[in-house]
């Protein structure tokens, strides 16, 4: 077999070479396409295989992708086909494996590694060539190749592999899991047989309801791992981790004690009937906490949508919260912080008129400078508002949005309103 070895972090061959005009204008070209099929390192075909095919410019004498991408999968027999692609350099990369209509090219959630792809592309190969990709595996590089305008390559290989990653469970020393929380990770990291050969850095991965957590790293090797959260700490390791070794279940088991819910001070008034407890799992979890400035309680729930949320909301005869001022929005943040949740802002009732939940006058908007996974809907669509994760900003959002699929969480509140709008 002829092989052909690419340069590291950008990958580029050319499957033909192409004209270079300039000063004049070029007239509209054809559109090309590829087709082929998707295997591991076995040759076993990979279903549903997502990946990204983003043009590629030449700037300043670097090859650099485009923020715009069409994203593609294969299908159950582990085939594809990408038709209607400009021609010129395009990028072949792989993309984590969620719906199609929720891509957006300007998803920071894949761009800040919050959702990651869980393969990586090893080499694609064409006829008797195969080419190679010994690059980092970030989201922004991959295999970077030439279309001729109007072709169409057939029997293309993609060969893929799986990323390593650390998987692991955060509890506490009673065994609760640390449940819906971010973490603050330092990773410790050495060459296998090269001792001199090492390096740190760090992560924020997210735990899901049962603690568990993904953390992908690039290079085999010795890992150690030591973490934070609040005032709690834990740590593992060092672990060897390579494409033959996976470790058995990591657990992380929090030394201290998880921080007390403080109960208001005897002169203000609880309002409604609630029952406080000491959390078992996480302190933001299922437990209602007073604010202290305006003795309203709140509670973090679980939910589908901003329409499941306002359903259990009303029934425990609360609202989905308001947020009136920056005071308020400060302990909100404070408390609940960490991951996307929906708050009680919306005007599904009227386009263009944000009213609260509660049925409370807007006297305060932390909108977001820069919006989070963007959709391509039209602001008539983006009805409910999420509270998100950077600064505390808020942001409205429409079904096709990325943050719609993430946010499974709310924060109700209960001071004495129920909610006021019925759809």
């Amino acid at each position: 077999m002829n092989r052909t070895y690419t340069i590291p972090k950008l990958v580029v061959f050319a499957l033909m070479l192409l004209p270079i005009v300039t000063g004049i204008e070029a007239a509209e070209e054809p559109l090309s396409g590829f087709s082929g099929e998707v295997v591991d390192l076995e040759g076993n075909r990979v279903t549903n295989f997502t990946f990204a095919i983003r043009p590629v410019t030449l700037h300043n004498g670097f090859m650099l992708p485009a923020d715009e991408f069409l994203p593609w999968r294969t299908d159950s027999t582990g085939a594809f086909t990408v038709s209607d692609i400009q021609p010129g350099f395009v990028q072949l990369s792989a993309l984590p494996d969620i719906p199609l209509d929720v891509f957006d090219s300007e998803t920071e959630f894949i761009r800040g590694g919050k959702i990651e792809p869980d393969k990586k592309i090893v080499s694609i190969q064409i006829g008797k060539v195969t080419f190679f990709n010994i690059g980092d595996p970030d989201f922004y590089e991959g295999l970077t190749f030439a279309l001729k305008p109007g072709e169409n390559i057939e029997n293309v290989k993609v060969i893929v592999k799986p990323r390593l990653r650390i998987r692991g469970r955060v509890v506490y020393a009673d065994g609760a899991p640390l449940a819906n929380a971010e973490l603050d990770f330092d990773i410790g990291w050495r060459h296998e047989t090269r001792l001199n050969h090492s390096g740190n850095s760090g992560a924020h991965p997210f735990t899901d309801a049962d603690g568990y957590f993904v953390q992908y790293v690039d290079e085999p090797g010795f890992y150690t791992l030591s973490m934070e959260y609040r005032d709690l700490s834990a740590g593992a390791g060092p672990f060897l981790l390579k494409d033959s070794v996976q470790p058995e279940e990591i657990v992380f088991t929090l030394e201290g004690k998880p921080d007390v819910v403080e109960l208001p001070p005897p002169k203000i008034k609880a309002p409604g009937k609630i029952k406080f407890q000491e959390p078992s799992t996480s302190p933001t979890e299922g437990v209602w906490i007073i604010n202290p400035a305006n003795g309203h309680a709140y509670k973090r729930i679980q939910c589908e949508d901003w329409h499941d949320a306002q359903r259990k909301a009303v029934e425990e005869g609360a609202h989905l919260v308001s947020i009136n001022d920056e005071s308020e929005q400060h302990w909100v943040q404070v408390i609940f912080g960490g991951q996307p949740f929906w708050i009680g802002l919306t005007d599904a009732k009227k386009e263009g008129e944000w009213q609260w939940d509660s049925g409370e006058p807007v006297t305060y908007t932390n909108w977001v400078v820069h919006p989070i996974a963007r959709d391509k809907s039209p602001d008539t669509e983006k009805d409910y508002v999420v509270f998100t994760f950077i600064r505390g900003e808020w942001q409205a959002i429409s079904p096709k949005s990325l943050l719609w699929e993430i946010a499974k969480q709310a924060v109700i509140e209960k001071d004495g309103l129920v909610s006021t709008i019925n759809e």
